[in-house]
């Protein structure tokens, strides 16, 4: 079986990693040229680290990442 993806956003390549250790073909399309850091943070709650502990890839992303000490919310 193969399976496209289109888009390498976050939901796209979790997808992909996942579909691999089903052992499944995954071809991924994506607009952009290159794939390269933005300058954006991401939050990964609790439930999408679970994920990533599944797929093998917690531990590296707790490594890379940084921790959140606090939080804001605001309206409007």
């Amino acid at each position: 079986m193969n399976i496209a993806i289109v888009g390498a956003g976050i939901g796209g390549l979790t997808t992909a990693l996942f579909l691999e250790k089903l052992g499944i073909t995954v071809h991924i399309f994506e607009q952009a040229s290159e794939i390269k850091p933005v300058g954006a943070g991401i939050i990964l709650a609790h439930n999408a680290m679970q994920v990533f502990d599944k797929l093998g890839i917690k531990d590296l992303i707790t490594r890379l990442g940084n921790p959140l000490s606090q939080g804001v919310r605001m309206n409007g």
